[in-house]
């Protein structure tokens, strides 16, 4: 009797042990439901290869939060007023956006600031790491963070080291223009200097060989739509040592200054050392002829090139050495004894979460896997196939990149001081449409549709003006204040 109770009890405990275990079962950590599951986030990219980085993450964002991605694609020339048109319709069908960092001044209102997510997390996302030229031209507006930089687009000066390395032409420049042949050049009268002097025909002698073509001193990306990029080059340092587009004050229009007036000159005057048809050239035409033909000796540009430094195609003569490419920031101007040289950063690609973004904690999620600091991000931007350009001082520093592209470091590290004097670009309500008047009379003007600059000048001038009163000059005022705070 004794030992059937004994069994009894012990079947009792074993049974409501089971029982207990049951209704506090341990969930298998595969079968735990993800942050984010079943969530659906909308990106908005720049179609073709920047979309690609989008598609490559979604199966691993699914795998790490249970979201899905849905990236919608829109062209360069499209993204802007595409976007504009949602965002101002507040549909909520963009949870990411991806746009230049110039046009903030209209996508700020539609824009979450992301302070609180970068104290909450104490900086996952790694502003810290990003560098000033970026962060504070790009990511930052009125003193808020409202962006994260995608792609650090900026631009460099490049020009054909290897000619400018050969002793007879060094000699030949100095005999004719009394001073050295400067490497890299500093400023933009020694552009045109260089440009005159290297300007030869097919069959002429460059650095002691004959030219198989034409080759010409300087070129431009010079077609209606971004020409106002290169004029822009110019217009900074010739107004220096306080160069602005408006006055500060008065938001009266500075783009038809004694020194905006000398830097479209400058443009026009290296026309005649650059190849015909360079009126309708883009970033294709410029590429090609600088880098795969060899008929170029200076030019700026985005730094794919830095990038591609040893893709470099030989000078076009016969036997020609062995191609070296010169890599510096953009030339400026002389002022008081001082030499004014600025980079542009504002041509870059940033992300943003939208206000009416429905999801917007899953949309952080997944800005911080993009482009927070790491191996991921770090990929993409190695990859010359993507085309997004580094922006953070751990891509500057990468051992790895140093490693799997030896030479490469020359390039960051002339970036990186390139960056020292970055300046922005115009970030206003309807810079869009102030850029493009711009664009349009400079283009004019290159063409020979105006009897000098500044005519072309005061006619953006005025139409600034026009467009100062249909936003509000008190407020543009307002708007134009933050982008140097």
């Amino acid at each position: 009797m004794k030992k059937l109770l004994t069994l009894i009890i012990c079947f009792l405990l074993v049974l409501s042990f089971s029982v207990f275990a049951g209704g506090k079962k341990e969930v298998a950590p595969e079968e735990k439901a993800k942050e984010f599951e079943g969530v659906k986030v909308s990106v908005v990219a720049h179609s073709g290869h920047h979309a690609t980085p989008w598609y490559d993450e979604a199966p691993v964002l699914k795998e790490k939060y249970g979201l899905d991605l849905n990236v919608i694609e829109i062209t360069a020339d499209e993204i802007y007023s595409r976007v504009v048109l949602e965002l101002t319709q507040r549909t909520g069908a963009y949870d990411i956006v991806q746009y230049n960092s110039a046009w903030i001044g209209d996508y700020e209102p539609y824009i979450l600031p992301l302070d609180d997510y970068v104290v909450r997390d104490n900086d996952a996302i790694g502003f810290a790491d990003l560098l000033p030229a970026f962060n504070k031209a790009q990511n930052l507006w009125g003193g808020k963070k409202v962006s994260v930089t995608l792609d650090g687009d900026t631009f460099l000066f490049y020009y054909r080291k290897d000619l400018f390395q050969d002793s007879g032409e060094q000699s030949a420049f100095k005999a004719k223009f009394g001073y050295a042949l400067p490497d890299p050049p500093e400023t933009w009268q020694q552009v045109v200097d260089i440009a005159e002097f290297f300007t030869r025909k097919k069959g002429e002698k460059l650095a002691g060989r004959t030219l198989t073509k034409d080759f010409y001193g300087y070129a431009d990306q010079a077609k209606r739509g971004r020409v106002y990029y290169w004029y822009l080059f110019r217009f900074v340092p010739f107004n220096a040592p306080d160069p602005h587009y408006f006055d500060p004050k008065t938001m009266e229009p500075r783009i038809n200054s004694s020194g905006a007036v000398a830097a479209l000159e400058n443009m026009k005057e290296l026309l005649a050392y650059s190849p015909p048809g360079v009126l309708s050239w883009e970033w294709d035409e410029l590429y090609a002829a600088a880098m795969n033909d060899g008929t170029v000796c200076m030019w700026i540009h985005w730094t794919d090139e830095g990038r591609g430094f040893n893709t470099l195609a030989p000078l076009a003569v016969e036997s020609a050495p062995a191609p070296v490419l010169g890599i510096s920031a953009s030339p400026g101007v002389e002022v008081g004894g001082k030499v004014y040289q600025y980079t542009i950063v504002d041509s870059a690609w940033v992300a943003s979460i939208c206000k009416d973004s429905k999801n917007q904690d899953a949309a952080y999620a997944v800005l911080k896997h993009m482009f927070g600091p790491g191996p991921v991000n770090l990929g993409y931007i190695m990859d010359p196939q993507i085309g997004w350009d580094p922006s953070r001082y751990s891509h500057f520093n990468s051992k790895e990149w140093r490693e799997k592209i030896p030479g490469i470091e020359n390039y960051l590290e002339l970036e990186l001081k390139a960056l020292e004097q970055g300046y922005p670009m115009l970030k206003i309500p309807g810079a869009f449409e102030y850029n493009d008047v711009l664009d349009l009379n400079v283009s004019k003007y290159l063409a020979g549709d105006f009897p000098n600059a500044k005519a072309a000048l005061d006619v953006v001038a005025n139409r600034w003006n026009e467009l100062n009163k249909k936003f509000g000059a008190e407020k543009q005022k307002g708007f134009y204040a933050k982008i140097w705070q």
